[in-house]
């Protein structure tokens, strides 16, 4: 079994001398190299053509004398694969220890899971006098052979299984150079039936040097296929639920089929008592203390920026309460076991 290693490069020489040499250096797993020059400048341009000549390393380079984007680039590179998977993985990304393994013992375990992502540095900073080599370390320790769900799978480092690709094809190239063909695609899997999961113990670093924000669009291609992607599959909703323990519904199946839709979850519970979940990327589960519950449910909807759509609760008291504050918060009000709006 091999997986081909599928890497869309225009320019940033440096990042993706970076990027191969990590990859030589972390993947214990057999693999290939697809590399997609999309017309690089020069010096890329020689860089590629040597490592593509090197014997300690198997690499397909793939010359485009135009840059036809990293979604076409992709798709170049899938369709030239013959392995048991492919990876897609950007230039500006730094392999751990175990990555590809991890990621593809994760596919192994379930014949559902079709499309993998590592954890990543998304959204966090690296913790100070710490190498990420031990970060990634401690992530492949406590996290090995383990997944949870997601709705959607980010492109960075984007594993498919050859059957996916067999069933639903290649990424979607409506979205021009790039963004959002990542969330097309996981929404595609979903629907044929598959799972697109995060495996725990595999870690990439993204520096995200994207090559979109250097050229001073980003902004425009990202408000561009961004309705692009609204148009066609809508938007997400933030949704909360709160569990007053007055009442009980079927919290459990309401709440990762509308994961799986890609809309986001809350769950607010008393400290102490049970909820049982799937381990899900878009659900989210807050115990919070029993002394001033509701007090402490509506200062945590009042504080967020970003506002719920929908609230659920199962307490009609805190729903007549959150029903007075309507003005600040601005969601709707449901009581799920009645399924009456507020």
């Amino acid at each position: 079994m091999r997986c081909d290693i599928v890497i869309p490069v225009w320019n940033m020489k440096d990042i993706t001398k970076q990027c191969v040499n990590n990859i030589t250096r972390h993947t214990d797993f057999p693999y290939r190299l697809i590399i997609v020059d999309n017309a690089s400048s020069e010096e890329t341009q020689r860089y590629l053509e040597d490592l593509a000549k090197r014997k300690d390393i198997n690499v397909r380079l793939i010359r485009n004398e135009e840059n036809l984007g990293n979604s076409k680039g992709a798709n170049q590179g899938i369709r030239a694969s013959d392995a048991e998977y492919v990876c897609i993985l950007d230039n500006d990304t730094m392999v751990m220890d175990h990555w590809l393994t991890e990621m593809i013992n994760v596919a192994e375990s379930d014949e559902k899971i079709g499309v993998v992502n590592p954890v990543s540095n998304y959204g966090r900073k690296k913790p100070l006098a710490r190498k990420w080599e031990e970060v990634a370390s401690d992530v492949y320790q406590k996290g090995k052979g383990k997944y949870i769900e997601t709705a959607a799978a980010i492109g960075f480092c984007f594993l498919i299984k050859r059957k996916v690709i067999n069933d639903i094809g290649v990424w979607p190239e409506g979205y021009g150079p790039g963004y959002f063909e990542d969330t097309e695609y996981s929404i595609r899997a979903i629907r044929k039936g598959y799972k697109v999961a995060i495996a725990q113990g595999a870690y990439v670093v993204h520096l995200e040097h994207s090559s979109f924000k250097k050229t001073g669009f980003f902004d425009e291609l990202f408000a561009k296929n961004q309705k692009i992607f609204y148009d066609q599959f809508g938007k997400s909703r933030r949704l909360l639920y709160i569990l007053n323990g007055e009442n009980k519904f079927d919290l459990d199946k309401n709440a990762y089929k509308n994961a799986q839709n890609r809309n986001w979850i809350w769950v607010f519970t008393r400290k102490g008592s049970s909820v049982a979940l799937p381990d899900h990327a878009y659900i989210k589960l807050f115990y919070l203390g029993n002394p001033f519950f509701e007090a402490n449910c509506i200062f945590r909807i009042l504080k967020r920026k970003k506002r719920f759509d929908t609230i659920y609760s199962d307490s009609p008291s805190l729903i007549k309460k959150l029903n007075t504050l309507k003005g600040l918060h601005g969601a709707e009000v449901v009581n799920p076991v009645s399924g009456i709006n507020s």
